[in-house]
């Protein structure tokens, strides 16, 4: 079977983050025997227009980025987008013919969603749609045109994926057709499991280290926990912050630090490359996220099975993973008192910290394991194939 993954993010270069996710599943399904092929926009000029990574190949379309992501603009780039489409379209179009593909995967309803609706219709291909995050913030924060093109795409899509269940309850509550919807998380591998299998128990006495590894972008919010850390070392001075991101608020970021006297305390590590992820996540003891907004975190995912206790803010995509209180914390998106306090309740409670890893561990290895969700991918490819020869 030839797929072909239109996505709006796709890794550009090792220590790329953007869309690794995605990687990871066409990489896997490569390894099942699938042809796969990518077609996702050329953000940074240092980009290749084509390549092939380890037999996938990769087409990017120009749209006058600039080195800066869209999620960066604070309001819709008009021109760029209207690029966006006709590049995306022509650049897409040729890679379903080249590769003679049976199926288009789309990763996110907006932007790209559109794109995979106009090749689909008119080469009579079948396409699926996998919503994450953005995508579905963007079409349920304002009811307006963006909502309708969310719609559409979903309508036209022969099948809908969502990364959770609070994701497909919603789209199922705005009128897309619950028959159409799955819920598959995007996953994490074995790496991350063995790393929580292999942990090493600290001793009394031993420093704390508190990781955070999302994008320096202002949809993450990392500005939060480097208010909150006054108070832990006041109270815990030989806690250790590392923050391994990278992104446009970086030099916002560390210049709080320093305002705030505890740059000392706080490691900015930049953008790492993935496979590192899992070694850093097993020396961690809590992990941070204070996003906005998300779909299901494959960060948060990759923490728990790692054995890092999970803090998060509390918003619906987290609530799924995170029992506040019981395997992690849930707090609030803008106080960092609250953060806080809740990073030192967990410094100061092993037995909680020790249960939760156990609990999270199964959690990960149960409902988020890559194999296992390949498997289900692999069902609704033959279905959509399937239904459509009939």
């Amino acid at each position: 079977m030839n797929i072909l993954f239109l996505s709006n993010a796709y890794p550009d270069f090792d220590s790329s983050y953007r869309g690794i996710f995605v990687k990871k599943m066409a990489t896997l399904l490569r390894d099942e025997g699938y042809s796969i092929a990518v077609v996702t926009p050329k953000v940074y000029n240092k980009s290749h227009y084509f390549e092939e990574q380890g037999g996938i190949k990769v087409y990017r379309f120009p749209f006058l980025a600039r080195d800066k992501l869209l999620i960066e603009y604070r309001k819709i780039p008009y021109l760029r987008m209207v690029i966006y489409y006709i590049s995306g379209f022509f650049v897409t179009l040729y890679a379903v013919l080249k590769n003679r593909c049976d199926l288009i995967h789309v990763h996110w309803a907006i932007p790209t969603g559109l794109i995979g609706v106009w090749v689909g219709k008119l080469l009579r291909k079948p396409f699926i749609v996998t919503i994450h995050g953005s995508d579905f913030r963007m079409a349920t924060e304002r009811f307006g045109f963006l909502t309708k093109i969310f719609l559409s795409v979903c309508q036209r899509a022969n099948q809908i994926m969502c990364v959770s269940e609070v994701q497909k309850n919603e789209i199922e509550r705005i009128g897309v057709k619950p028959e159409k919807v799955s819920t598959i998380p995007m996953g994490i591998d074995e790496t991350f499991l063995e790393a929580g299998r292999k942990r090493r128990k600290k001793s009394n006495g031993e420093s704390h280290m508190v990781l955070s590894n999302r994008n320096l972008l202002p949809l993450y919010n990392v500005s939060l926990l480097i208010r909150a850390i006054p108070k832990i070392i006041k109270e815990q001075p030989h806690t250790k912050f590392l923050i391994a991101g990278d992104g446009s608020d970086r030099k916002d970021l560390e210049t709080e630090a320093g305002r705030l006297n505890v740059g000392s305390s706080v490691q900015f590590l930049g953008r790492l490359p993935h496979e590192k992820m899992a070694e850093l996540l097993s020396e961690a003891d809590i992990y941070v996220s204070t996003s906005l907004s998300d779909g299901t975190s494959v960060s948060l995912l990759e923490a728990m099975g790692s054995g890092a206790f999970p803090i998060v803010t509390d918003i619906p995509a987290n609530r799924e993973w995170v029992v506040d209180g019981k395997n992690g914390f849930l707090v609030p998106v803008d106080q960092a008192e609250i953060l806080a306090n809740r990073i030192l309740n967990a410094i100061h409670d092993r037995d909680l910290l020790e249960k939760s890893r156990v609990e999270n561990f199964l959690i990960a290895e149960k409902k988020a394991f890559w194999p296992a969700n390949i498997r289900r991918l692999e069902g609704i490819y033959s279905s959509v194939l399937s239904n459509v020869a009939q």
